[in-house]
């Protein structure tokens, strides 16, 4: 029987829970189904565009909140529902970073983030910095927060005392406080 490509990234993010992002290749994702490796390349051309379709998968578990919320509250959803995507997933931040920086990504998430700040009476060159740095802050908070997680597990490091879901609250009102005040202009 063959393997799907969402057969294909789920078995992707198992290797990334179990293990993480150094030991996500090709080979050992085609050893976990039970395939040759030149079989995944039917579904994925080389290692980027998997990872690319991983980041993909990973934020589509973001809720899109309702355009009935208030359009800050719906960046606050868009924001924290990111972040939770990618906690779910360890290394995740860092699969998305290359990713969106590859442009192998659609990056649909800043498409939601920039309607809710149009909406919200934002000029769209605001309504795309506001992007910028809620995605930004999610990913590179979350970046460090599993590489910590990472290092502590392996015992190069001791508990750091960092609460990086209030750094992630503190930082997150400062951007909404910022594009309020913009909108306010």
């Amino acid at each position: 029987m063959s393997n799907s490509r969402t057969d294909v990234l789920r078995a992707a993010r198992d290797i990334l829970g179990e293990h993480s992002l150094a030991d996500l290749s090709m080979r050992r994702l085609a050893t976990e189904l039970g395939v040759r490796p030149n079989a995944l390349y039917w579904h994925f051309p080389n290692k980027q565009t998997l990872l690319a379709a991983l980041a993909d998968d990973i934020l589509g578990a973001v809720a899109i909140p309702d355009t009935g919320l208030a359009w800050d509250e719906r960046l606050d959803r868009l924001a924290s529902g990111m972040r939770r995507a990618l906690l779910a997933v360890p290394d995740s931040a860092e699969v998305v970073s290359s990713s969106w920086a590859s442009g192998l990504s659609s990056k649909a998430i800043t498409a939601d983030i920039i309607a809710a700040g149009s909406a919200g009476g934002l000029s769209l060159r605001d309504a795309e910095a506001v992007s910028t740095a809620l995605c930004q802050l999610v990913i590179g908070l979350t970046i460090e927060e599993q590489t910590r997680a990472q290092m502590e597990r392996l015992g190069v490091t001791g508990p750091s005392g960092r609460d990086f879901g209030g750094e992630f609250r503190d930082g997150l009102a400062i951007i909404l406080d910022g594009a309020r005040t913009r909108r306010s202009r």
